[in-house]
């Protein structure tokens, strides 16, 4: 049986993600938003890793519909690590994540038939769960790593519309791998204070 690692990488980055925020709601062309990224991944072996990242959306307008709109996202992500001859890594990823959306709802070419949940001319929040999956690349130039991936969000949207499609992006962004102790070292007594201990005990 092979050892456990008792280090492994963290990862703490920035980036750029472009995302049409509300797919059901944002039917206007070209009218996606830009927000800024902040992440923070934790390997757990060669191939598992852990990722969670939030991200803070540029205001929009869906107009005539909906105005002054600000959003927000919270992920986890579990991504699945393949390595190149090079030093490239491919990674499938699938999560959850919580999304907020506030604006201003006029009410106008409501085809959603909102109306009837919210009321016209008035500031709106909504607040909903998604399953995420995608895709991510990377190049490691350790240990600062250029990375970019697609996403998909699947959530529940309003009325009895069921699962659909809530939100599609893209991100690109920078990050510093450091090395650290894994949780397996932490917390089974790898350091070597708990050592010494137990040779007194």
């Amino acid at each position: 049986m092979k050892p456990r690692p008792t280090y492994t990488n963290l990862g703490i980055g920035v980036g750029i993600t472009n995302s049409v925020v509300f797919l059901a709601r944002n039917t206007n062309e070209k009218n996606a938003a830009l927000g800024i990224t902040a992440s923070v991944v934790y390997g757990l072996s060669k191939s598992f890793r852990l990722s969670f990242d939030y991200t803070r959306y540029g205001r929009i307008d869906i107009s005539p519909t909906w105005y002054d709109i600000k959003a927000n996202t919270f992920e986890a992500n579990l991504q699945i690590m393949f390595k190149s001859k090079s030093d490239f890594y491919f990674y499938p990823m699938f999560g959850l994540s919580y999304n907020e959306f506030k604006g201003y709802f006029t009410g106008k070419n409501d085809y959603l038939n909102l109306n009837s949940i919210y009321p016209a001319n008035a500031n709106v929040t909504s607040r909903w769960l998604g399953f995420n999956s995608g895709v991510g690349l990377e190049y490691n130039f350790k240990p600062v790593i250029i990375f970019g991936g697609a996403k998909m969000r699947v959530g529940v949207s309003e009325g009895d519309s069921g699962l659909n499609i809530m939100d599609v992006c893209y991100t690109f962004g920078i990050r510093y791998n450091l090395i650290v102790p894994t949780l397996y070292k932490l917390f089974r007594g790898g350091s070597r204070y708990n050592l010494d201990l137990r040779k007194k005990v």
